[in-house]
C-alpha cells in the first residue's frame, strides 16, 4: 500500500535542464508542475478531512441534546442506525480519509516533492562552470540547494495542507455556530479580528527576523565549512577567535530575536484563547439559559473552542514557517537560479576530433579585470604535437588550459580544435576528447576504481592504466576504515587518505585510462618523487605519441622533453622553439632556465 503512494510521483522523470526561475512563485510553478494531480488530491482530501472533523463536533452537540431528551429504553430503537453509521465513520471512514490524507501528503508530496526539486536544482548548479564555482564558497552553495529544495517543499505543504485545513476548519465553525444561532458567531467574529491583528503584528516582524537569522546561520556555516576543509592550514595559525566568536554570537542574536516573536505569538494566542473561550462558551450560556440554544451547543461550543485555538496556533506556526521558508528559498534562488555562466549554444553539436590541433585566435581574458590572464594572444599547436608552457607565475599558462577546457569563455577572440570554434560545441562533447592531469590532484571520496573510471570500464583497463601510472603497488595495499581494500577502497574527501605523489599517481591513471586526443598536464609530475617521476617517463613517451599534449610545468625533466616551448610573459607569447634554440636565443627561457633550482625552473 504505501509503495502505490510513494510511486505516485517519479520524481526524476521530468529533468528540465532549463535555467529554474529567479523569482519564488513562478520556480515553485515550474518546479512542482508534474506533481499536480497529487496536490489537487491532497488538497480536495485535506477539505474533506477538516469538514468531517467539523461535523463531529456539531454531531457530538446533537447528541449530547438527543441524550437528555430520550429515553434510554427507546434510545437504540430510535437512534442505533444513526449511532451505528456514525460509528462507522469514526471507525472506518475517518481512519481510511486520514491514511489517504498522511499517504499523500507525507509519501506522494513531501519525499517525492524535496527530491524532485534538490535534483533538478542540483542538475542546474553543477552545469555551472568551475570559474561560478571558484567564484563562491562550495559549501554555501551546497547549502543553499539544500535548503532552498526543503523551502520549496515547505512552502507548498503548508498551503495545501496546513492553511487549507485550518481555514476549512475556522469556516466550519463559524457556518456551525451560525446554523444554530447567529449571534453565537459574534465571539468567534471578534476572536478572528484580533487574531488577525496579531498576525499581521507578529508575521511581518518574524519573516525579517527569519530572514536574518538564516542569512547568519548561512555565514555560519560558510565559516565551520571553510574552517573544517582547511583544518590543516588553522592548524598551524595562530588566529584569535574573536572573528569565529562574533559570527557564533551574531547567529545567537539572530536567534534571539526570532525567539522574542515566537514567545509573543505563543503568549497572544493563550490570551486569544482565554477570549474565545469566555465569549464563546459564556454566551452559549446566556443563550441556554434564554431558552434559545439547547445543552448540546454549550459542549459543541467548548469542544471547538479548544480545537480552534489549537488550529490557530498551528495556523500562526504555518503562516510564519511559509514566509520562512518562501524568505530562504528567496535567498537560495539568488545563488542557485543564476543562469549558466557558461552556457551550450541551443544549436551546439559536437565536437569531433581528428588529429587534436589547436589554435588560439587574438585571444584575451582578463577575468574581468584590467590585467592578468591573457592579452589577445595568437597560439597555433599541431595536432600530435607536445608543446611545454613556461612562465612566471601569472604569465596566463592556467588560463590558456581553463579557456581550451572551457571553464571559461575568453572575453576575446576564439579558440578552435581542428577548426571547430569550441564555443559553438557541447561542453560534455569537448571534454570528452580532453584527458587533464593537475597539480592539485584531488579525488573524489569514492574507490580508488571510481576516481580511474566509470562503473562501465573493464577492469582490467583499470589495472592497467594504474599500472603505467606507477600506482598498482600502493594500490593493492590499501584498505579503508569500513574493510575495503585494493581498488575499491575509499580514499576520503579530496583523497585525504592517501599521500599527495600517491594522489597525483590516480590521476594519472584516470587520464591514461580516459584514452583522449589531448592531454593537459599542469604541474602533473610535481607530487612525485624523481624514483616514481623516471618510472612513469619509461611509458610516458609512449603515452603521449599521436595526441596533442599541453604541458605546463617547472620541472626540467617534463619541459626538457616536449616538441616544443611556448614562453608566455603578460598573457602573451614572447618566445617559442625547441629546449636547444631557447636556450641559444639567450632571452626569458634561457633566464629561467638559469636561476633552476633543484630541477625547478624559478620565477
Amino acid at each position: 500500500m504505501f509503495r502505490l503512494f510513494e510511486n505516485a510521483v517519479d520524481p526524476f522523470r521530468h529533468d528540465d535542464l532549463s535555467a529554474p526561475p529567479r523569482r519564488v512563485l513562478p520556480f515553485l510553478v515550474a518546479q512542482f508542475r508534474p506533481l499536480r494531480p497529487v496536490l489537487v488530491a491532497s488538497l480536495l482530501a485535506t477539505v474533506v478531512g477538516a469538514g468531517v472533523e467539523v461535523w463531529l463536533i456539531g454531531y457530538a452537540g446533537r447528541l449530547v441534546d438527543t441524550l437528555t431528551t430520550t429515553d434510554p429504553t427507546r434510545m437504540w430503537r430510535a437512534h442505533g442506525v444513526e449511532l451505528a453509521a456514525v460509528a462507522a465513520l469514526v471507525l472506518l471512514v475517518r481512519p481510511l480519509l486520514h491514511l489517504l490524507n498522511e499517504g499523500l501528503d507525507d509519501l506522494a508530496f513531501r519525499p517525492n516533492a524535496l527530491t524532485h526539486v534538490l535534483w533538478r536544482t542540483h542538475r542546474h548548479v553543477s552545469r555551472q562552470s568551475v570559474g561560478w564555482f571558484r567564484a563562491g564558497l562550495s559549501g554555501r552553495i551546497a547549502t543553499w540547494v539544500r535548503e532552498g529544495a526543503s523551502a520549496a517543499m515547505t512552502a507548498t505543504y503548508v498551503v495545501v495542507h496546513t492553511l487549507t485545513y485550518v481555514f476549512t476548519y475556522i469556516v466550519g465553525s463559524v457556518w456551525l455556530m451560525g446554523s444554530v444561532d447567529p449571534r453565537l458567531m459574534l465571539p468567534l467574529g471578534l476572536w478572528i479580528v484580533l487574531y488577525a491583528a496579531l498576525m499581521s503584528y507578529v508575521v511581518p516582524r518574524y519573516r525579517r527576523a527569519s530572514g536574518r537569522q538564516q542569512d547568519a546561520d548561512s555565514a555560519l556555516t560558510g565559516l565551520l565549512v571553510d574552517s573544517y576543509a582547511n583544518i590543516d592550514t588553522l592548524a598551524l595559525l595562530d588566529t584569535p577567535a574573536d572573528a569565529d566568536r562574533e559570527v557564533f554570537a551574531a547567529a545567537r542574536r539572530a536567534r534571539l530575536r526570532v525567539e522574542r516573536l515566537e514567545v509573543t505569538m505563543n503568549v497572544g494566542m493563550v490570551t486569544l484563547s482565554g477570549v474565545l473561550m469566555v465569549g464563546l462558551i459564556g454566551y452559549g450560556i446566556v443563550l441556554w439559559q434564554a431558552g434559545a440554544a439547547p445543552i448540546g451547543l454549550i459542549a459543541a461550543a467548548l469542544a471547538l473552542t479548544f480545537r480552534i485555538t489549537a488550529m490557530a496556533e498551528w495556523l500562526l506556526d504555518g503562516v510564519s514557517a511559509l514566509f520562512g521558508s518562501l524568505g530562504t528559498l528567496g535567498r537560495a534562488l539568488s545563488t542557485v537560479a543564476q543562469p549558466l555562466a557558461v552556457a551550450d549554444r541551443p544549436d551546439a553539436g559536437d565536437l569531433v576530433v581528428g588529429g587534436g590541433a589547436i589554435r588560439f585566435r587574438e585571444v584575451s581574458h582578463h577575468y574581468g579585470k584590467d590585467g592578468g590572464g591573457l592579452d589577445r594572444l595568437s597560439l597555433e599547436i599541431a595536432a600530435g604535437e607536445r608543446v611545454g608552457l613556461v612562465g612566471r607565475s601569472g604569465a596566463g599558462k592556467s588560463t590558456l588550459v581553463n579557456l581550451v577546457l572551457r571553464f571559461f569563455d575568453p572575453e576575446a577572440g576564439t579558440v578552435e580544435i581542428d577548426g571547430q570554434d569550441i564555443a559553438a560545441v557541447t561542453q560534455r562533447s569537448l571534454r570528452r576528447q580532453i584527458a587533464v592531469v593537475t597539480q592539485e590532484a584531488a579525488l573524489l571520496h569514492r574507490s580508488v576504481r571510481d576516481n580511474i573510471g566509470s562503473p562501465t570500464s573493464d577492469d582490467a583497463a583499470i589495472v592497467a592504466a594504474a599500472r603505467r601510472a606507477a600506482a598498482h603497488g600502493f594500490v593493492v595495499a590499501l584498505s579503508d576504515q569500513d574493510g575495503r581494500t585494493g581498488y575499491h577502497a575509499h580514499v576520503g574527501e579530496r583523497g585525504v587518505t592517501l599521500s599527495g605523489g600517491q594522489r597525483q599517481r590516480i590521476v594519472l591513471a584516470r587520464a591514461l585510462h580516459k584514452d583522449a586526443p589531448i592531454l593537459l598536464l599542469d604541474e602533473a609530475t610535481s607530487a612525485l618523487d624523481s624514483e616514481v617521476e623516471a618510472a612513469i617517463h619509461d611509458t610516458f613517451d609512449e603515452v603521449t605519441a599521436g595526441r596533442t599534449v599541453i604541458a605546463i610545468a617547472h620541472r626540467l625533466s617534463t619541459i626538457a622533453r616536449m616538441d616544443r616551448i611556448v614562453v608566455l610573459d603578460a598573457g602573451r607569447v614572447v618566445e617559442d622553439g625547441t629546449h636547444a634554440e631557447l636556450l641559444a636565443r639567450d632571452g626569458l627561457y634561457a633566464a629561467l632556465w638559469a636561476q633552476q633550482s633543484g630541477g625547478f625552473l624559478g620565477g
